[in-house]
């Protein structure tokens, strides 16, 4: 008799949670706990990703879902167009090379690391090619026909370009004419069987596939397959577009995006699906409708969507995931927590606390002045705890929610300058502050801090005399000053890490007073030493951060209050989704994949916590319907 472990090769198990590995995967079992059979099955979904720097339409793409260029488009409205590349690394954007020529409407193939750009309008119509290394461009052979909205595939060193429109090609422009590239010159491919323009296309030169578009006469949702020598009309998509995303190749594809028939406002969030022989529409729908999406990944399971053209018809800054996979997907972002008891800015915190587990200390109210309030966050609540010895605002803080260290600060006194400028410390031990003897050589305010209770670091800021760029040591018992300074003098930074493994970014430079000027300058601490890094691709000041050396998120500041959120990963600064509620010198606290934002300009109460990108098993109950 034939049962499961016949065919399965493995017996029905009975388990009291679910598995959490890949082994799962077509396997049945019962969960003891929940009293049901379950399994592992393939889900489809579109999840949010970090914005671009730039919202961009009418872009070039190539690559990965996590390794992926987008470059030119332009603005939605307005005929701009554009030479900027942005890079993907399946966290966040951050700035690559720039193009020779501004354009739109170009097409895209190949990977980050060998990219290749052709065509686009930009006004007039352009026939040249661009090769990208994954830092800079260089030309290549130009394409025998200039052409913009044709169809892509292939590689660097075998590229297609199929259709387009070019308005020498008789009726309506539109173009059936393909072309090969062989890494330094196009020749002539075959034809295709309906000539249009701005189409879903994707796959190898001798594997491409082309679908929806616009002929001479409307929006289409003609399907047709390339293997190098012919074009073949294939199964129709159910839905009639032009302008959308595609990824995958002639056996597996996927459609996203676009607009549909009579060139409506309408965006569509709509995805479909193609097997090789018919299309079907699936359950995954994009969270943003939009056309003209920038679109990459090479694949029908793994795709990208970034940017494009909203139904207000505005450029967006949108970034989508697509994975069809037996793994959920659960997108990073941040959400609101708890809120503070007193509210606040220019405040700080135990930097080496936790999501659930620190105190933010000081800060700054109008009318109040500077605050001496305390409080202790458990992951949903805020409690009051013991007030600080000397209320003040732009101190410092390190250390943990049971070991804890302020420093410095300002505070509004009749006396004036210099005594407004702290040098005092003080320690937590979980349920006391206690102020002890050692005090800072140099009295300051809005300097970057980071640490733990019994090795802290503070570097720049301002004290009595100009913006400074020292760099001050904490042994855990007195303060040294560090023959070592900062390589940018700013005040009103922020900082991440250990005394011997550090990170300070953004920040004011010189002159102290109005106006001031934001800074995007960042740089590494191994203990005796600053080195520039790269910089932060937003310049800001009062910025907050979380985090370490080589994994820090560094979170809104301003002028103006904002929203925009970047993360460090020891090589360069890329997007990561913005905030709920744009603020300025918030207290920060956590890892860069679980941080915690306090508190901000104006005096706020609010929470919100990050959650970085996770995935976990599709297991689902079996039942007999």
């Amino acid at each position: 008799m034939t049962n499961y472990k016949n065919i399965f090769g493995k017996p029905v198990k009975f388990l009291a949670t679910d598995p959490d590995n890949a082994e799962a995967e077509g396997q049945i079992w019962y969960n003891s706990t929940s009293d049901a059979f379950k399994s592992v099955v393939v889900s489809e979904a579109w999840s949010s990703g970090a914005p671009l720097i730039l919202g961009r339409t009418q872009s070039g793409a190539a690559g990965t879902q996590t390794a992926s260029i987008l470059f030119g488009g332009g603005e939605s409205p307005g005929p701009t167009t554009e030479v900027q590349t942005q890079e993907y690394n399946g966290s966040g954007w951050s700035n690559g090379g720039n193009m020779a020529t501004a354009r739109r409407l170009l097409m895209g193939t190949g990977t980050l690391t060998a990219g290749l750009g052709f065509g686009g309008y930009g006004p007039g119509y352009f026939n040249n090619t661009e090769e990208y290394d994954g830092t800079s461009w260089t030309a290549g052979g130009n394409l025998g026909t200039a052409r913009y909205g044709s169809g892509r595939g292939g590689t660097q060193t075998a590229g297609l370009a199929f259709g387009g429109l070019n308005p020498g090609a008789p009726p309506g422009g539109n173009l059936d004419s393909a072309e090969e590239y062989d890494g330094s010159t196009w020749t002539a491919g075959g034809t295709m069987n309906t000539a249009r323009r701005n189409f879903g296309s994707d796959g190898p030169q001798t594997a491409a596939l082309g679908f929806g578009g616009n002929d001479d006469t409307a929006t289409t949702n003609v399907t047709e397959s390339y293997n190098g020598s012919t074009f073949t009309t294939e199964n129709s998509m159910n839905t009639v577009k032009q302008t959308n995303g595609g990824s995958g190749s002639s056996a597996s594809a996927l459609s996203f995006g676009g607009f549909g028939s009579g060139g409506g406002p309408d965006r569509l969030t709509e995805t479909e699906n193609y097997d090789g022989t018919s299309w079907t529409i699936s359950p995954a729908t994009l969270a943003v409708a939009t056309r003209n999406p920038g679109a990459s990944g090479s694949s029908s399971t793994s795709a990208l969507s970034a940017g494009g053209t909203t139904p207000a018809s505005n450029n967006t800054s949108a970034t989508e995931e697509y994975n069809s996979s037996i793994n959920v997907t659960t997108a990073a972002a941040w959400a609101s927590g708890g809120n503070m008891n007193t509210a606040r800015s220019y405040a700080s915190s135990t930097s080496q606390g936790t999501q659930d587990a620190t105190v933010v200390f000081g800060g700054y109210t109008a009318p109040n002045g500077q605050l001496n309030n305390s409080e202790s966050y458990n992951g949903s609540t805020w409690t009051a705890t013991p007030t600080l010895n000397l209320g003040r605002r732009m101190l410092g803080g390190a250390g943990t929610q049971t070991a804890g260290l302020a420093f410095g600060g300002f505070r509004d006194v009749p006396a004036g300058p210099p005594t407004n400028w702290n040098n005092t410390t003080e320690s937590w031990n979980g349920s006391t502050w206690t102020s002890l003897p050692g005090t800072m050589p140099i009295a300051q305010n809005l300097f970057a801090s980071f640490g733990s209770q019994t090795a802290a670091v503070a570097a720049a800021g301002t004290q009595p005399a100009p913006t400074g760029n020292s760099t001050q040591l904490w042994d855990g018992t007195s303060w040294t000053t560090s023959p070592a300074t900062v390589n940018t003098a700013r005040f009103d930074l922020s900082g991440s890490g250990s005394q011997t493994s550090g990170l300070i970014f953004g920040g004011s430079s010189p002159p102290a007073g109005p106006p001031y000027t934001p800074s995007s300058s960042s740089e590494s601490w191994n203990g005796t030493a600053w080195t520039s890094t790269p910089s932060l691709i937003t310049a800001r000041r009062g910025v907050a951060g979380a985090g370490n050396q080589t994994a820090t998120l560094a979170f809104g500041g301003g002028p103006p209050n904002s929203s925009s959120v970047e993360g460090y990963d020891g090589t360069s600064w890329s997007t990561r989704p913005s905030l709920g509620t744009a603020r300025y010198t918030a207290a920060g606290s956590g890892t860069q994949t679980a941080a915690l934002a306090s508190g901000g300009g104006p005096a706020s109460t609010a929470t919100e916590e990050f959650t970085g990108e996770t995935s976990a098993l599709n297991v689902e109950s079996l039942t007999t319907s």
